[in-house]
């Protein structure tokens, strides 16, 4: 297994003069941090879906090996609660994403800490998710830490996130 180290975001500009030198611009914030970490999980498109030449403006400013983790948008998880209707923004979002390439790494489900475990409904939504891509999902809710969740997690090849 291949662990990579890495941030929840890049662009803090409480690291200025701490881990970016001052004289930095912040559009070169993502290849510096690059530089010194594998991956980074972007969480900005959790607020806005990722347009395809945003993705590609990030692309290139890392090394061809570098990680990108996606934070899937509050519209799959927080309004829409993975329920159907959250089709074509989870089509939008894979599709869009496919844009970084080898560099896409895991897309992140994170629900709210307010939704119950409702079996039917993540077998509904992890069907809509195609197979060859990677996906984790995050559960907020003790509800949904049981071994049937588990097992369809497992058939279907989705990481489940352990939050602290």
């Amino acid at each position: 297994m291949k662990l990579l180290a890495g941030t929840s975001g890049y662009a803090f500009k409480e690291w200025k003069g701490s881990f970016y030198p001052d004289d930095l611009k912040n559009d070169a914030w993502l290849g510096y941090y690059a530089s010194r970490f594998p991956t980074v999980e972007i969480n900005n498109t959790f607020y806005r879906l990722p347009k395809e030449d945003v993705l590609r403006e990030w692309a290139a400013q890392v090394p061809d090996q570098f990680t990108f983790a996606i934070k899937a948008s509050q519209r799959i998880t927080h309004y829409a609660r993975l329920k159907p209707e959250c089709a074509d923004t989870v089509d939008f979002l894979l599709r869009n994403t496919a844009t970084l390439g080898s560099r896409l790494g895991p897309i992140l489900f994170q629900l709210p800490p307010n939704m119950k475990k409702d079996l039917p409904r993540l077998r509904g939504f992890l069907g809509l998710l195609p197979s060859g891509r990677r996906f984790t999902i995050e559960f907020r809710h003790e509800s949904w830490f049981e071994d049937d969740v588990y097992a369809l997690l497992r058939q279907r090849g989705v990481a489940l996130v352990i939050g602290d």
